[in-house]
């Protein structure tokens, strides 16, 4: 391999191939010493700079620009890594927000539905009264008369429905009749509103749950009779002057005391 200040000085007598001490092959040099002085420093200053080339390696340069891409790459990708951190943590913490707010709409609805059963409470509490009957809870109205289906919608918006017992029947109108015997006025007779009636069917009474009233319902004697073909709705009935209770079918659009199954 041929040398760095050989190559060097083939340069130099490339540039310049006069020389001042060998008599010249071709015309002379037409230079005086004063730019003869110039040109040499000149030519002084270039061969140590194409020195100092000739003696870098070249993968020298490459690897400290490879290295300085690198050191930018390893900053790129800590600063990437600290967003992606950032980000995730924000995820997290937006995630959790979620969750706490999903938990707090829950909260507040069973605040809510409380308050709400609270106040119906109260208002039952303060209008009628409460009982039970072969294991089901029942409420009986003594605040408003309604209409049959007015009555069954009073129910319904509480919760429940117009009354629809089972077991002993007969025992069931005794407490109703404990309850609405103080309640009674001065009229030959007063009623209240049960949850069944042939309204569908005239003759087949059946309970506001779609079953059949059994076949030895105890109705008052001669009933239902749907006297002037308008008696479709079940009733409790008191007789003032006989003072005896029973169930009776009666005009549903009639105001009544009521009672509710809840």
């Amino acid at each position: 391999m041929i040398s760095s200040l050989k190559v060097a000085l083939l340069i130099l007598g490339l540039l310049c191939p006069c020389s001042a001490d060998i008599t010249p092959r071709g015309p002379p040099c037409n230079v005086n010493s004063r730019e003869a002085n110039e040109l040499e420093e000149n030519l002084a200053v270039n061969q140590l700079a194409i020195l100092h080339l000739l003696n870098k390696d070249p993968s020298d340069t490459m690897y400290e620009r490879m290295s300085t891409m690198e050191s930018k790459v390893q900053e790129n990708l800590r600063h990437l890594n600290e967003v992606v951190e950032e980000c995730t943590t924000l995820r997290e913490d937006h995630m959790k927000v979620q969750e706490d707010l999903r938990l707090l709409r829950e909260v507040v609805e069973e605040f809510s539905t409380l308050r709400e059963d609270l106040i119906a409470l109260k208002n039952f509490v303060y209008v009628g009264k409460f009982f039970h009957h072969d294991g089901k809870k029942f409420y009986m109205n003594r605040n408003e008369k309604l209409s049959w289906t007015a009555s069954r919608r009073w129910c319904q918006v509480r919760g429940g429905d117009l009354a629809q017992p089972t077991g002993d029947l007969t025992a069931f109108l005794q407490q109703v009749h404990q309850l609405f015997l103080p309640y009674v006025g001065s009229a030959a007779h007063e009623g209240v509103w049960l949850g069944a009636s042939d309204i569908a069917s005239e003759g087949h009474f059946l309970w506001v749950s779609g079953t059949q009233l059994p076949n030895n319902f105890p109705w008052r004697g001669g009933q239902p009779d749907n006297a002037g073909g308008h008696e479709d709705c079940l009733e409790y009935i008191y007789w003032t002057h006989g003072r005896t209770f029973s169930y009776n079918d009666f005009v549903c659009r009639n105001p009544r005391y009521f009672v509710c199954e809840l």
